[in-house]
């Protein structure tokens, strides 16, 4: 598949955009579509150097600004010891590096009055991004949105991810056809993190196993999932349950619906608390105090408890 058009991209060349460049190929590959194919000018590149690569981190930040002048783009940059604060925080260097970048994001996006930002995830990505929350038992098989809306520093975000649905080859096709330089991470070759382990091991030996493109599959399961997580999620919104709403959820209302729509209930309700790590699992355990009588109190992640009491559940 080609990269989309000025039509399909859902990109107004009206509009003030951020895009997210680390100096890779995929990223780097959106500037020219921008620039030339969509015709977009108000755009600010940003950049996080996440000083995990020792000087090749710096030469990556020196890159994505030159390449931002040569499209006579803004450009944003700062630095993060994504390392050791990781380290300081007892977290994975890729969840530390996730939230140094959305925290990045956030301060430019106020500075240049821009919540639109755009992001380079394609269809390989979302596929690993599928596998991974299959094999965690999130029960979230719907993988990355073309659309989605994050809230960083309390300010409401919108992420676009227009080549979500081109293939990392074919971004490779598009790169070596307008001779677009970019820069090689050689840590994407290394099963340290993962999603190196499901991109260089896990997907190859399906595809072995199952002798054909596995990828293809598994995109299209999760399409199907995703139509049918929006049908459910538009039946949450619903008026009809507003009492998901509340701090507390009505054990009477929630035994009157059936498994799916408890479960999506309960999922819904445990995210707008701002849980974090709030999966199928957890659920599953808060659906164990409406079934079990014996149980009063579940653990979640985070140092959370649900808790029932006189018909209703809470978080505590």
């Amino acid at each position: 598949m080609s990269f989309p058009s000025p039509e399909t991209a859902g990109i107004s060349n009206r509009k003030r955009y951020l895009v997210g460049v680390s100096g890779g190929c995929d990223s780097v590959a959106l500037l020219p579509w921008l620039k030339f194919d969509l015709r977009c000018r108000d755009i600010i590149v940003c950049h996080l150097n996440h000083s995990l690569r020792g000087r090749d981190s710096g030469s990556d930040a020196r890159f994505v600004r030159n390449l931002a002048r040569s499209y006579d783009f803004e450009f944003e940059s700062e630095k993060k010891d994504v390392g050791k604060l990781s380290e300081q925080r007892k977290s994975s260097i890729e969840v530390t590096a996730r939230d140094e970048r959305l925290d990045f994001v956030a301060r430019v996006s106020k500075k240049w009055r821009c919540k639109r930002v755009i992001l380079a995830h394609h269809a390989d990505d979302h596929v690993e991004t599928v596998l991974m929350n299959l094999f965690r038992g999130s029960g979230k098989l719907t993988g990355i949105r073309s659309k989605s809306k994050i809230v960083s520093n309390g300010l409401s975000i919108e992420l676009l991810r227009p080549l979500l649905s081109v293939w990392r080859s074919d971004i490779d096709a598009y790169v070596k056809a307008n001779s677009i330089r970019y820069r090689e991470d050689a840590s994407n070759h290394s099963n340290q993190f993962l999603r190196n382990r499901v991109r260089n091991t896990l997907i190859p030996s399906l595809r072995k196993i199952f002798q054909r493109d596995v990828t293809k599959a598994v995109a299209r399961a999760a399409e199907v999932s995703m139509r049918e997580s929006d049908m459910i999620e538009e039946i949450i919104l619903s008026s009809e349950f507003s009492w998901i709403n509340k701090n507390e959820l009505p054990l009477l209302k929630l035994n009157q619906l059936n498994s799916a729509l408890q479960a999506r209930a309960i999922l819904y309700w445990l995210r707008k608390a701002n849980l974090p790590g709030v999966g199928f699992a957890e659920v599953e355990l808060v659906r164990s105090l409406i079934k079990d009588k014996s149980t009063a109190k579940i653990n979640l992640p985070g140092g959370n408890y649900v808790r029932r009491r006189n018909k209703v559940i809470f978080i505590d």
